[in-house]
């Protein structure tokens, strides 16, 4: 059986959790979505990130499909957080780097796609928010 180590990577508020919970939601792992707001995803664990509605600890949360194995890897956007996302990268066969369309790229988005290249890690930008206003495409 193969894996795939895929990693949601973006700076802070960009929606990286939630697009996690989407992804499981839309693979059958889970059968109701979770809300940061709520405090009730399955990647934000800690007391402390159910109530400050950031990811401070990476989370993984693994499924099959088919015949493949997927670890998707939830990881924190705050900057005090990198080096526990640096801790992940090494581990990428993929990532999704989330930009939100109302921010934009924010530095952290440039320090992250910075290491995906120097570490040879594929990766594919997920423009999310575009619903919301202020949205920039």
């Amino acid at each position: 059986m193969r894996t795939l180590n895929l990693g949601i990577l973006a700076h802070v508020d960009a929606g990286k959790t939630s697009l996690t919970e989407r992804l499981l939601f839309n693979a059958g792992v889970i059968d109701k979505l979770g809300s940061v707001d709520t405090g009730d995803t399955q990647t934000d664990s800690l007391e402390l990130e159910r109530q400050r509605g950031i990811t401070i600890r990476a989370a993984v949360v693994s499924f099959r499909i088919g015949d493949r194995i997927v670890n998707l890897i939830d990881t924190p956007g705050h900057p005090d957080f990198i080096a526990e996302v640096e801790r992940v990268l090494g581990l990428l066969d993929a990532a999704v780097v989330v930009v939100s369309a109302v921010e934009g790229v924010q530095a952290e988005t440039r320090v992250l796609v910075r290491a995906l290249r120097r570490l040879g890690v594929p990766f594919v930008f997920f423009v999310n928010k575009v619903d919301r206003l202020g949205a920039r495409y």
